[in-house]
């Protein structure tokens, strides 16, 4: 086991306590969650949903934005928290550039623990309560199943290294990161079309399976501290082979759901060209991490195939709709 870290007295990094401190333990520069609210709202668009959104509509999407960004620094803040007590977030950062050891306050003694924990609390709290909030705007009149599965999935995602752990249970870690990023596409459409449409489906699975390839390769160089703490990641209970396969497998899936989404759905076929960038760059982000065993360079790839791919299928929804 790896033994407890406690902080230096001293550190050479320098720190900027404050906001920027929390900032960096909720991990706010992972923007990349508020494009997936913003692929639902230009689905919802693209649908006729939103031509006459009054208000109430507004302010209930304002609030799934709130609440997705809130649960995602208090799951980063939590995960923080865990990896502080076990150990494990200091065996991994052990000898990384300075400016990468900066982005753990906890470690570098920006932030106390009570501090990281009342974080974590209070944007967890804000977090579950934004889908009920928003409901009770739209006047409760948005489908039960709506509000009862948006609001399990923020409870859920809050629990990814806290409460049941279940990024320390087999699949846990995955299935995690996968649902949560689906519903951050499928809980602004449903909440206001009432349904769930093919479209929205195929758009929220791509959007989880890109999260899905970054979490894999940052676990992927993370494995040996998280596999002296228990933690059950793919990259930890694979052999080094089968993770490999099993990376292959996630991109060749991407590639499916990608043909899919322009074939089988009222998007114009010929608008796949706008995603052509993002299959690119998830074999480029193959050779890196898996042959030439670059994780790092292969994660910024993969949050790069984000940029690129959000933005390609938002030009997608927006001219490739009949009219």
């Amino acid at each position: 086991m790896i033994p407890v870290y406690a902080p230096p007295v001293a550190t050479s990094i320098r720190v900027r306590p404050g906001i920027v401190s929390y900032l960096r333990l909720g991990k706010a520069r992972m923007y990349h969650y508020i494009y997936g609210w913003a692929l639902g709202l230009l689905l919802l668009r693209s649908e006729g949903f939103l031509g006459d959104a009054g208000r109430e509509d507004l302010l209930a999407l304002a609030c799934v934005l709130v609440g997705t960004l809130a649960v995602q620094w208090s799951a980063a803040a939590a995960d923080d928290v865990t990896g502080y007590l076990n150990g494990s977030d200091e065996h991994n950062y052990r000898g990384r550039p300075r400016l990468t050891r900066v982005r753990k306050p906890l470690i570098t003694g920006e932030l106390s623990l009570p501090q990281a924990v009342g974080f974590a609390l209070v944007t967890g709290t804000v977090g579950v309560l934004a889908i009920p909030v928003g409901a009770g705007i739209l006047g409760w009149q948005v489908p039960a199943p709506a509000i009862a599965v948006a609001f399990a999935v923020q409870v859920l995602g809050i629990q990814y290294s806290c409460g049941i752990k279940l990024s320390y249970r087999p699949l846990g870690l995955e299935s995690a990161i996968l649902v949560t990023g689906a519903w951050t596409v499928i809980t602004p459409y449903w909440i206001v079309a009432g349904t769930i449409s093919r479209e929205a489906l195929l758009v929220g699975a791509l959007f989880g399976l890109w999260l899905l390839l970054v979490v894999s390769y940052g676990n992927a160089s993370d494995r040996s501290g998280d596999a002296a703490v228990g933690r059950k990641t793919l990259a930890v209970m694979l052999p080094p082979l089968w993770f490999a396969v099993a990376l292959h497998l996630l991109v060749a899936v991407h590639a499916v759901l990608l043909a899919v989404l322009f074939g089988a759905t009222p998007l114009r076929p010929g608008t796949l060209v706008f995603a052509a960038p993002v299959v690119v760059l998830h074999l480029i982000q193959l050779w890196y991490g898996v042959y030439v065993r670059r994780l790092r360079t292969a994660r910024f790839l993969v949050l790069l195939s984000i940029d690129l791919g959000s933005v390609g299928l938002a030009a997608a929804l927006i001219v490739g709709h009949p009219s």
